[in-house]
């Protein structure tokens, strides 16, 4: 308990001493540099580490502040948030930090803006808010998820949180259509549109909305389409100009089952589900008259000829007795 106790009031000297130079008294901010003021305030942002780890977490903060590059990065949101909002982002920053600890931090530094991603936070449900920080947080992908956010607000935290891993494809690639579709379709759904994401961005502006359009309409139909596109075509890609000039000038073939393939000089067909059983019943019937005019025709004839001889030769044995009666 003694060693606990002596090595809780180490880190805690090592906290103040830490926090000497951010709680400097100044005399008014007109007279600070706006580095040294962004210094000044990342004070109460380290005082919001301190408070969320309390005196048992004591060698926690110490460890973020010291060890990780805490103060450094506190430096640098701090400056940001002085920068975009003064002394009010900073705030929320502290506040952020009280509750929500290093991680609040690490998330915010990950972004090109600290006020767009609060903003962002202060529009997710209070439950949302932690998940999100973490998925902020997470290095590169962090820094992606924080560029789209910067870029489309809440709902590409909004996106990536409700589809991990496939919320922020479609956001990235595909923008605030991404995001409005992320809304809309379940997992399974987004998984499928996702892959065919960066392929949709690079089609026409029009041509790109009219199929989104389709997706939005009838998400369950068109991504079974793709589904049957993939089974068929495997590594091919759909959302080439030809083949969604197809898409868009036959969309009732293209919900109703038909599919598109490539001939083989790479050309898409669309091909009529009906079709293909017209082509098989046609084929039974091919086979039908074969059977029928080689085999069925030939026994047909033969009988026949029987039962008319047979016929003949009973007439004329009638006739025969016939004409034997006495008169």
């Amino acid at each position: 308990m003694k060693r606990s106790s002596h090595r809780r009031l180490r880190c805690i000297a090592l906290l103040s001493a830490m926090l000497v130079p951010w709680t400097t008294p100044c005399r008014a901010a007109a007279e600070i540099p706006i580095a040294n003021q962004s210094v000044a305030l990342a004070g109460s942002v380290a005082k919001a580490i301190v408070k969320y780890f309390g005196k048992e977490g004591a060698s926690e903060a110490s460890e973020f502040l010291s060890k990780k590059g805490g103060r450094e990065m506190m430096e640098r949101v701090s400056a940001s948030a002085t920068r975009e909002g003064g002394e009010a982002t900073v705030e929320q920053v502290s506040k952020l930090a009280t509750k929500y600890g290093p991680e609040a931090i690490v998330a915010l530094d990950n972004g090109p803006s600290v006020q767009s991603v609060l903003n962002a936070l202060d529009e997710l449900p209070t439950d949302q808010v932690r998940p999100a920080l973490a998925k902020l947080a997470a290095g590169a992908p962090g820094r992606e998820l924080a560029d789209a956010t910067t870029k489309f607000g809440v709902r590409a935290l909004q996106s990536e949180l409700k589809h991990p891993g496939v919320g922020l494809v479609l956001v990235r690639s595909l923008g605030d259509d991404g995001a409005e579709l992320a809304t809309r379709l379940s997992s399974d759904q987004a998984i499928a549109v996702a892959r065919h994401a960066e392929d949709l961005a690079k089609l026409p502006p029009t041509a790109r909305s009219n199929i989104l359009g389709m997706i939005r309409d009838d998400a369950t139909r068109m991504v079974q389409f793709l589904g049957r596109f993939a089974e068929a075509n495997p590594g091919k890609t759909l959302f080439t100009v030809a083949a969604t000039g197809i898409i868009l000038a036959e969309p009732d073939r293209i919900l109703g089952g038909d599919e598109i393939i490539y001939d083989a000089d790479g050309n898409p067909i669309l091909i009529s589900k009906s079709g293909l059983a017209g082509r098989t019943l046609a084929a039974g019937g091919s086979i039908a008259e074969h059977v029928s005019t080689q085999y069925v025709r030939p026994v047909f004839l033969t009988a026949l000829a029987f039962v008319t001889t047979f016929a003949i030769l009973w007439a004329s044995l009638k006739l025969w007795r016939i004409s034997r009666k006495p008169a």
